[in-house]
């Protein structure tokens, strides 16, 4: 990854829109970020984003976006990016594991009149994720964080089938699932709907995929096809939440919604969306 890289995150916004977005700063909702679990940040810690940006932003221009991250002690190109550091400086300088850069991007959608957040790590540090709540579906090449788990789902043909399955319904019949990060390093699994509809995934060995991991719960999630639907992502099994929860990666622009939960950094934020009341 290249300072331009990550400087290129998002494309410029127009002098139009950001006269829009002012123009909406009094109307549009506003965004608290409540910090609930960190290793750097103040517990409850209320990090409020109105439609320009970051409220306490001391940039100059605010255009809509507000970029999170831990500032760098030598690429100051990438510190003029960041609005709001995620780790604490002290602890910063003695960590190995702490990755400098962009970690994730707020914007408002002026034509929308709503907020959406997209990991900008690319790859690089933890990663982005929002916290399954209940269900969610599948998507091709989505990435799952389960305890010290990585899974990667895909659609696609088993080298099995006959190729007269070779269809695009039969395609995402067919579920692949990567496991990396934990003890099944570049484990991979492969299941077709038309024989396993149901996918549990754990510590306990009647799992389909079985994983060591103790911060896993015996059933841990569930992936089921169905055949309106396609696959879905549950969170913990029988009407029971996971204890440590399934998270999913925010690679792609997702709307935030009141309640929802971020994961980045080792830090935990709780979306709290405020309605403007004029």
């Amino acid at each position: 990854m290249t300072i331009d890289q990550d400087m290129s995150i998002d494309d410029e916004i127009s002098e139009e829109s950001i006269y829009k977005l002012k123009e909406s700063v009094d109307t549009a909702p506003k965004l608290e970020l409540i910090v609930k679990e960190s290793l750097f940040l103040e517990e409850n810690l209320k990090i409020k984003i109105n439609a320009l940006g970051l409220e306490e932003s001391s940039k100059k221009e605010l255009n809509g976006k507000t970029y999170f991250g831990l500032p760098s002690p030598v690429d100051e190109k990438i510190n003029k990016k960041i609005d709001f550091p995620t780790g604490n400086n002290d602890i910063i300088n003695t960590n190995s594991d702490i990755h400098y850069g962009v970690q994730f991007r707020i914007k408002f959608d002026i034509d929308e009149y709503c907020y959406y957040i997209k990991d900008c790590s690319y790859g690089r540090g933890y990663g982005t994720f929002m916290k399954v709540i209940n269900s969610m579906k599948i998507r091709d090449n989505m990435l799952i964080n389960i305890g010290n788990n990585y899974l990667v789902i895909t659609f696609g043909v088993d080298d099995s089938e006959p190729e007269e399955n070779n269809t695009i319904d039969e395609n995402q019949k067919i579920l692949s699932i990567k496991v990396f990060g934990g003890d099944l390093v570049n484990y991979s699994y492969v299941f077709n709907a038309n024989q396993v509809n149901k996918i549990l995934i754990g510590k306990d060995e009647k799992c389909n995929v079985v994983l060591i991991d103790e911060l896993l719960d015996d059933v841990h999630c569930m992936i089921e096809f169905k055949n309106n639907k396609g696959w879905i992502l549950y969170d913990g099994y029988e009407n029971k939440n996971s204890e440590n929860g399934t998270w999913v990666s925010l690679a792609e622009d997702t709307q935030i919604y009141n309640g929802m939960l971020i994961q980045s950094n080792q830090n935990i934020y709780l979306c709290h969306l405020i309605e403007n009341q004029q």
